[in-house]
């Protein structure tokens, strides 16, 4: 009887513990005293004056769904325009788990593989400067969660199509928006009714006229304000 027991509360401590995340590892941490010594004076000087050992009380306001910009947006941000060879691998600031896995503390439930960083790197560093729309969605205060889901994962258009539309409007919308253009054609106005934007519009690249494969109607990047 003993021995039953004792199998059933082990394989509920397995389940417990494998199953919720939050009990079957420790939270990962970005040790910002590793670099700052005192954490106190890169905060602006209305932010009340916590004791940082670690980036753990931060996500108590600095949350996804918090009143407060969500933390990774405030760091990458300041880091990438300010100190962007701290940041190169992303490791800096990211531990890598034996088996090679980088945790992210804002989520939880997001992990991704070592091998992964540089491209991911590069995508943060494109939302930072360049010319694509992924900087002048920065600019906007849109952050790389306002459009992705993840961090990590390779993305079709149909991961973002959603949020384009959220944004800017459907199809019947746009179209009402450019009807004045000087192009001969509406560039909204399309015979595939179900054309994803990024069909045109790359957000860490540059603009492609998709409508040029066939017509000649010279459509452009529009001019970022």
């Amino acid at each position: 009887m003993g021995r039953s027991l004792f199998s059933i509360l082990s394989t509920i401590l397995f389940v417990v513990l494998f199953s919720f995340p939050a009990f079957g590892q420790k939270a990962a941490s970005i040790k910002c005293v590793s670099c700052h010594k005192t954490p106190a004076k890169i905060l602006p000087a209305t932010h009340k004056a916590y004791k940082l050992e670690n980036t753990s009380s931060c996500f108590g306001c600095h949350k996804p769904e918090g009143k407060a910009p969500p933390l990774g947006e405030k760091i990458h941000r300041t880091h990438l325009q300010k100190a962007g060879n701290t940041m190169k691998n992303c490791l800096s600031c990211h531990t890598a788990a034996k088996g090679g896995e980088v945790l992210f503390p804002s989520y939880p439930d997001m992990k991704g593989a070592k091998d992964r960083m540089p491209a991911l790197f590069a995508s943060f560093s494109s939302w930072t400067t360049s010319s694509f729309l992924d900087h002048s969605h920065q600019q906007k205060g849109v952050y790389c969660m306002g459009c992705h889901k993840n961090y990590v994962d390779e993305y079709e258009a149909s991961d973002t199509q959603a949020q384009c539309v959220k944004c800017h409007g459907d199809y019947e919308e746009m179209i009402k928006k450019t009807g004045k253009t000087t192009y001969e054609n509406n560039p909204h106005k399309s015979h595939f009714v179900d054309l994803k934007c990024s069909a045109c519009h790359h957000s860490h690249g540059e603009f492609e006229d998709y409508c040029g494969k066939c017509h000649s109607f010279g459509y452009k990047a529009p001019k970022r304000q």
